[in-house]
């Protein structure tokens, strides 16, 4: 029986078209991947926001549209008996949340009267 040798001249362009393949499926599995995944609303990602930065035991109390693509509004503790639940304003960006009670008071100022000019200032106590 006759040995078969791999010369250089033969693995070479071997490897090159596995090297082909596999990149042609990586490409395809990121457009697929970024195909397939939905977008989130604004709405959706200031609750994420909400959720990571003060954990899940907080909620949104009130929320409305800013300017695009902000949004603004109230989040606080989830209710509690005896536990204070004094809501906290926000201003969530696409890459960003930020809170009232954050160490950047004149940030927040700011981008609150630029993105969200009509958000309540101080929200009503809600009613035991």
């Amino acid at each position: 029986m006759a040995r078969h040798r791999f010369t250089v001249r033969t693995l070479v362009p071997i490897l090159g078209v596995v090297v082909v393949v596999l990149g042609g499926l990586c490409a395809w599995a990121f457009v697929q991947q970024n195909i397939e995944r939905p977008s989130e609303t604004p709405f959706e990602r200031a609750t994420r926001q909400v959720m990571e930065q003060r954990g899940p035991g907080w909620e949104i109390r009130y929320i409305e549209a800013g300017a695009d693509p902000a949004v603004c509004g109230y989040a606080a503790p989830r209710r509690r008996a005896g536990a204070p639940d004094q809501p906290v304003a926000f201003v969530s960006r696409i890459g960003r949340i930020l809170f009232a009670d954050e160490p950047l008071p004149t940030e927040f100022r700011d981008l609150r009267e630029r993105f969200c000019p009509a958000l309540v200032r101080d929200p009503v106590p809600p009613v035991p």
